[in-house]
């Protein structure tokens, strides 16, 4: 006897051979026990999930020679003849290659003779939406008002392009996709009974291929079996399909929990062997990383759709909530730039990479105190951000300025100020191809919020010639102690103070600004934080002394130390003189005589998150 594949072998005979579809299987067995039959019954949903089964079967139930039962005998004549397929009174129908107004004619001028052997004569049209709009037309009549000893069963995949007449002539039943444990389940029973070994493993990777429909996982089955020699192994299915097994995301997902360079890019490297669809395994991994958040978030909610329900628990465990979304975000946009990668197996590689090394440091410190509102903010996910601003710095309140609600009248305007040295334009970060855009620094203040404190109050300073003192601004601050008085060289240089006037630019510049200097004969020391040292390079370092020695001669050398750089650091100077100024701004409003009126007047109030500087409300 010629063999027959197991798709066509394990056809199920009853309703209790059935796997999945109860909703379906329910209503069709009460309405058979108890004699509501209609006459039209459509099923639809994709393919190979059990519709023409389903309609055979249901011919069976209503021509058995016990009687119209859910539960057909299997050994009378019309039961056997219908599952040998010869059946005289079950007409089966491809719509596909029947499409025409002719054909369907033929069946509607046959419809009115009575069944040759059975109690009712079937017609099973297969891929009915395939059926001309003509054929419809001429089917409607017929489909609405059949003679007694007729039903129609219809079957599709794709309702949607049935006409609105047709589906409300039909009791209709859309049949799911079959989930992944019940495909295992009855491949695991069908492999028993037909003595294949097999590993488990094997079975969840089929599966998954078949997409939800069991035909598809019979037909892979057998061509499983086919390829390994009577074996159902992983490592032969996961070949045979292209894909990587489960156990192989695992163990990429490890790596990068353990935070194993070299174990993840060998795991990339054996996985290359198989040609693998890298889309593909990010979309596992999305789907790996989804149900690992799932189980963090509601616990015990984790499924066994990938037969690994106890990895993804144990996952949860280890995989903090911030690494799970990182990895999740980072997977997501790593597959849509597969597409626009020179190599798949490259995109793949950067999106692991982005992975081990963009996510939260576990010594991450507070990001240092903004010296202007239009600073960015942000730090690379493997790097430590840098040291939090001086004790006495002031953070500001918001990023955005905004103007005064209610704004002072024009005050006089300040004594000229001797000039130090021409402003540099406002500082630009440049892209020196070392740190992602979300890792700079965070920008100094524009030029136009120099050191020079513009606060009514405030004296002029002394020539540049001349030691200068401490500044005094318009919170009447008290003068600071010699021993707290900022280092002042030869020329009258004040690292705080005229730090601008050196013109360094960029990263180097943002960097600097958070150092204090000191002179060693011709060596001008910088202390810097370990985090802000950390991310000075050579090239930074040529910069920053080109500008020194533009200011103090060729024989100027840098030297960079790692310390606490204390309060004497032009960040903090810039961001002492911003509160000086926004304290002053606050206080005029608030002494205001017009303000004062307005307020009195019409019973107002001044929102005082609302004032900025003068100068800072322009811009």
């Amino acid at each position: 006897m010629s063999y027959q594949v197991l798709a066509r072998k394990w056809r199920p005979h009853t309703f209790e051979d059935m796997v999945g579809q109860e909703h379906v299987l329910q209503a069709l067995i009460h309405a058979l026990e108890h004699q509501r039959l209609h006459h039209a019954y459509l099923f639809t949903g994709t393919r190979g999930v059990g519709k023409t089964t389903i309609g055979r079967l249901l011919a069976r139930c209503l021509n058995c020679e016990t009687g119209i039962t859910a539960k057909p005998c299997g050994e009378c004549d019309s039961c056997r003849e219908i599952l040998e397929n010869r059946f005289v009174d079950l007409i089966e129908i491809d719509a596909a290659s029947r499409t025409g107004v002719d054909d369907m004619r033929e069946l509607t001028d046959n419809v009115q003779y009575a069944p040759t052997r059975g109690r009712y004569k079937v017609y099973l049209i297969d891929e009915v939406h395939m059926l001309t709009n003509q054929s419809f037309n001429a089917f409607l009549k017929t489909l609405e008002e059949p003679p007694e000893h007729v039903k129609f069963l219809l079957a599709t995949t794709d309702p949607q392009k049935l006409p609105v007449t047709v589906l409300s002539r039909c009791l209709q039943f859309n049949l799911k996709r079959m989930t992944p444990e019940h495909i295992v389940g009855h491949l695991k029973h069908v492999l028993t009974e037909e003595k294949i070994p097999f590993e488990e493993p094997a079975l969840w990777l089929l599966s998954r291929a078949a997409d939800g429909s069991m035909r598809d996982a019979l037909s892979l089955t057998d061509q499983a079996i086919a390829f390994g020699n009577e074996n159902l192994a992983a490592s032969d299915v996961s070949k045979m399909l292209g894909t990587i097994d489960q156990r192989d995301i695992q163990r990429i997902v490890n790596a990068l929990v353990e935070r194993d360079g070299p174990g993840l890019l060998s795991e990339v490297n054996r996985i290359s062997d198989f040609a693998p669809d890298y889309g593909v395994i990010l979309s596992d991994m999305l789907s790996l990383f989804h149900r690992v958040t799932m189980e963090q978030v509601v616990p015990g909610s984790a499924d066994n759709a990938m037969g690994d329900a106890a990895q993804v628990q144990e996952l949860a465990r280890r995989l903090s909530a911030e690494d799970a979304q990182l990895f999740y975000q980072t997977a997501l946009i790593g597959r849509k730039d597969l597409s626009v990668t020179p190599d798949a197996r490259m995109g793949f590689e950067m999106t692991l990479l982005r992975m081990l090394a963009f996510r939260p440091g576990a010594d991450r410190r507070e990001p240092p105190a903004l010296a202007s509102g239009g600073g960015k903010t942000g730090q690379a996910e493997s790097e430590p951000e840098p040291g939090p601003a001086p004790e006495n710095a002031t953070v500001p309140a918001t990023d955005t300025d905004t103007a005064a609600v209610a704004e002072a009248e024009p005050e006089p305007e300040p004594a000229p100020q001797p000039p130090v040295a021409d402003e540099p334009p406002p500082w630009e970060p440049e892209d020196d191809g070392l740190q992602p855009q979300a890792d700079r620094i965070p920008e100094l203040a524009p030029s136009d919020e120099s050191p020079v404190d513009e606060a009514p109050a405030e004296p002029e300073p002394l020539p540049a010639e001349q030691p200068p003192e401490t500044p005094v601004t318009a919170d009447a601050a008290p003068q600071a102690s010699p021993e707290s008085q900022p280092p002042v060289s030869e020329e009258g240089f004040v690292w705080e103070r005229d730090f601008r006037s050196l013109g360094i630019t960029g990263m180097p510049g943002n960097l600097a600004s958070y150092a204090c200097m000191h002179r060693d004969g011709d060596a001008i020391v910088l202390t810097l934080d370990d985090g802000h040292a950390r991310l000075l390079n050579t090239r930074h370092e040529e910069k920053i002394l080109a500008a020194l020695r533009s200011r103090f001669g060729d024989a100027t050398q840098l030297r960079i130390e790692q310390g606490v750089p204390g309060d004497h650091t032009p960040a903090a100077y810039e961001e002492r003189q911003r509160a000086a100024r926004q304290k002053a701004a606050e206080e005029s409003i608030r002494h205001d005589p017009l303000v004062k009126s307005i307020v009195e007047r019409f019973e107002g109030r001044v929102v005082e998150e609302s004032i900025r500087p003068a100068d800072t409300a322009r811009r």
